[in-house]
């Protein structure tokens, strides 16, 4: 059977750095026991900071995308 990944682009909170990101999802992934399999960050020419996770399996990502992806309801 071939591995499959999951990945999740996310877009950091306007006016969070990198480390006050990981802070805010590092508790989530602990409580939820999930790790991702690889993690990438980028910061933008503006200063936003943009993540792709990749998740072992989509239950995992999907999970991820629910707690962190939704767009806002303001």
């Amino acid at each position: 059977m071939q591995d499959e990944t999951h990945h999740v682009f996310f877009e950091a909170a306007s006016g969070l750095d990198f480390l006050e990101t990981m802070e805010r999802l590092r508790p989530w992934l602990e409580q939820n026991e999930i790790k991702a399999v690889e993690f990438k960050h980028t910061v933008t020419s503006c200063g936003s900071v943009e993540l792709e996770l990749i998740f072992k399996s989509r239950q995992e990502a999907s999970l991820f995308e629910q707690a962190f992806c939704q767009p806002s309801l303001v």
